[in-house]
């Protein structure tokens, strides 16, 4: 095949393909076109509505201890304080990343970190995460997880953590619960 068969096939084929797309394109209202893209807005890689994913901020509460106090970042920038699961809904916890600053005496220390669920009726806790770590030569521990299966936190529990010098980012998701 010489070089200007080659050219002329590819013009066809450039010419066929410009052909079909403004034909397809031609014969709807660019309203049509652009509501074929949103409906169409594809799910994160999670598989939930970009508007359902949750990404909190946690340290231990100046109040109780072992309590952790999150807040919830939005994809506007504001940031709402205390967030707790709203009713009807529950979040699945998909990944999981933490900090603990013990100092340069706490170097070469193992760290185990974990996540209780209290229920404040029972007051009953329930371990759902745990992870281990040697803090650095600074003293600190830290680690970015992700989960295979992910927990779930119901409204009405309360996340616990031991720690002081504690940072706790949770990513996740809400999901409607009924």
């Amino acid at each position: 095949m010489s070089w200007s068969n080659r050219k002329e096939g590819t013009l066809v084929i450039i010419g066929l393909l410009a052909t079909f797309i403004t034909g397809v394109f031609a014969s709807a209202s660019a309203s049509q076109v652009l509501s074929v893209f949103v409906t169409n807005f594809p799910k994160t890689h999670l598989g939930q509505e970009p508007a359902s994913l949750v990404t909190l901020r946690c340290q231990g509460s100046p109040v109780i201890a072992r309590e952790l106090f999150c807040t919830r970042s939005h994809s506007d920038g504001t940031i709402p304080e205390n967030f707790t699961v709203p009713v009807g809904s529950v979040l699945v916890v998909t990944d999981v990343s933490w900090r603990i600053d013990g100092g340069r005496g706490y170097a070469g220390n193992s760290t185990i970190f974990t996540i209780e669920l209290r229920q404040h009726l029972s007051n009953q806790r329930s371990l759902v995460f745990i992870s281990y770590q040697v803090a650095d030569v600074d003293g600190v521990a830290f680690k970015d997880e992700h989960l295979t299966a992910g927990f779930v936190v119901s409204p009405g529990a309360t996340m616990m953590a031991q720690g002081s010098n504690l940072l706790v980012m949770l990513y996740g998701y809400l999901v409607n619960s009924g």
